[in-house]
């Protein structure tokens, strides 16, 4: 298969992700925003779950966390090299750390094979009294 081919099919942002030993995927906390008291804001940890079709082994997937409004900065990056069976999806979870929070608004995370975009995750953090 092409990096033409890749899809992505879901993303998720959540509290907790464990797989258990048979292989099956469990998300605890899942949220669509961010709310804080004020800024900046420190979030202590969240994780992004992908699940992306069309992949080969060794491909590159890239995962970004970028502010809408200044999508040059990179808040975060994460880079894995695609180990698959061709018969499977390939499964991405990512765990973020203390992520600082500039300014209120929306946010991306953005997915990539091989430089090529295919599918953003948009959520906003907001600062709620």
């Amino acid at each position: 298969m092409s990096v033409l081919n890749a899809k992505l099919n879901f993303s998720f942002l959540c509290d907790y992700v464990s797989i258990s030993r048979e292989g099956k995927l469990n998300m605890n906390g899942i949220f669509e925003n961010i709310n804080v008291r004020s800024l900046p804001a420190i979030h202590p940890m969240m994780y992004v779950v992908a699940n992306v079709s069309g992949l080969n082994n060794g491909d590159r997937f890239t995962c970004d966390l970028i502010m809408a409004s200044e999508p040059q900065k990179k808040l975060v990056t994460m880079v894995k090299e695609v180990v698959i069976d061709p018969k499977r999806n390939f499964g991405f979870v990512g765990q973020f750390v203390n992520v600082k929070y500039e300014t209120s608004g929306k946010y991306h995370i953005k997915f990539y094979v091989d430089n090529k975009e295919i599918g953003t995750h948009e959520f906003e953090v907001c600062v709620v009294s």
